[in-house]
């Protein structure tokens, strides 16, 4: 009889237990989807209340909102949330960064010949903000992006100045945060990438980054 109970108690903590890791699990991917509408949201009212207003900025960054907002109901009430890969050149996807971030410090070299990756074009751009918007926060002066290929890569680096002069004081353990180099993993995992985390820079500042291989297979220089 005692051994009956004590195994029902177990089996109740274990019943428990999956349920908190379900739930935790759900929540994190929640507050992933939520980061991710949260982002160009704040973009579109920076570009919006601009001493000049940026209407083409606000509006490419009205197409991330929708893309994560499309994520956000896939989470919320089921569906598919695989999003198709595509090919898109390297230059393009830079210059559509170049316009989200016209409102701010950002300097991206856009002109990159005929280069092209396939990946999941929108999230690949929600990776680079993710990167960009660290670099601004954490880093200091211009926040420069450019595009490198070689051996068959292409990499997408984002370098600021280094360190902030004034490091923000530390924050509470906050669910809402923390989920944007997370993400830059999971698009680099999916298009058989990598992610590079910020390290300090040959000639000074810091740099992260994230590698693809190029479409085709080709060998760039």
């Amino acid at each position: 009889m005692f051994a009956t109970v004590v195994l029902l108690v177990v089996v109740a903590v274990l019943v428990e237990a999956c349920r908190m890791i379900r739930d935790g699990r759900r929540a994190r991917r929640l507050n992933r989807a939520l980061h991710e509408l949260r982002r160009p949201l704040q973009a579109i009212t920076l570009s919006l209340d601009a001493a000049a207003p940026d209407v083409g900025a606000a509006t490419a960054c009205l197409e991330q909102a929708r893309a994560a907002l499309r994520d956000l109901d896939a989470l919320v009430n089921g569906g598919p949330r695989q999003r198709p890969v595509r090919r898109a050149a390297v230059s393009d996807v830079l210059g559509a960064l170049a316009l989200r971030w016209r409102f701010a410090d950002v300097a991206v070299e856009v002109d990159h010949g005929d280069v092209e990756v396939e990946a999941d074009i929108e999230r690949l751009g929600a990776a680079l903000d993710n990167l960009v918007a660290n670099a601004l926060r954490h880093g200091s002066g211009v926040v420069r992006v450019r595009a490198r290929t070689l051996a068959g890569k292409a990499r997408f680096e984002v370098r600021d100045g280094g360190p902030a002069a004034s490091a923000p004081s530390p924050r509470r353990h906050d669910r809402r945060h923390g989920h944007g180099l997370r993400m830059v993993a999971d698009v680099a995992a999916g298009s058989a990438g990598e992610a590079l985390p910020a390290a300090p820079a040959p000639g000074g500042g810091t740099l992260a980054a994230i590698s693809l291989p190029v479409a085709g297979g080709a060998a760039g220089a």
